[in-house]
């Protein structure tokens, strides 16, 4: 489990995409229990999804990139 604190630029995560990695591009916080997050798949494509914290059981952070 991951917080959304926890999702930052360049992290690879679990739990967005079914059975799919993607990439942490940006994050934007509206208020304390949502983040607006663009990300990458494994293909390139960018999505946008917001995420609440009741997610955060399915989230998992597999790498960040420095």
């Amino acid at each position: 489990m991951a917080r959304l604190e926890d999702l930052t630029r360049d992290a690879s995560v679990r739990g967005i995409l079914p059975d799919r990695l993607v990439t942490v591009v940006d994050i934007k916080w509206h208020g304390s229990n949502v983040v607006e997050l663009t990300y990458k798949d494994g293909s390139g494509r960018l999505g946008n999804e917001l995420i609440y914290r009741d997610r955060e059981p399915s989230l998992e952070i597999r790498s960040v990139s420095n």
